[in-house]
């Protein structure tokens, strides 16, 4: 499986807080949005990277679990948990949605369905 790190993802240290995790988020949305990268064909699984990052990133529960896998299998932590956790257990009680849709509003894009329904 791929080595990912969520930490790496939204370019954050291992210990920001919360609202530092929120902000990253917010900026690489905005930067890597689709509608604001219409010649980038994979603006879109850029933007789903995100989301996932900062999905477990914020999640106090999932992130301590990442943490944990980080500790033990270092680079292959990622592969680790995408095997424990199924894309909606990540998104699951997550404001992803949410954050996406107020960007969305505020800067005139397409909304969060519209976007990964393509």
């Amino acid at each position: 499986m791929e080595q990912k790190d969520y930490y790496d993802i939204l370019r954050v240290t291992k210990d920001a807080g919360q609202k530092e995790i929120r902000a990253a988020y917010r900026r690489l949305a905005l930067l890597h949005h689709p509608d604001r990268n219409k010649d980038n064909p994979e603006a879109a699984s850029k933007m789903k990277e995100i989301n996932e990052a900062y999905a477990v990133l914020s999640d106090s529960g999932k992130r301590k679990e990442y943490d944990a896998l980080r500790q033990a299998y270092g680079s292959s932590a990622y592969g680790q948990f995408r095997q424990t956790y199924s894309e909606q257990d990540i998104f699951r009680g997550s404001d992803v949605q949410q954050i996406f849709e107020e960007l969305s509003r505020a800067f005139g894009f397409r909304g969060f369905d519209d976007v990964f329904r393509e």
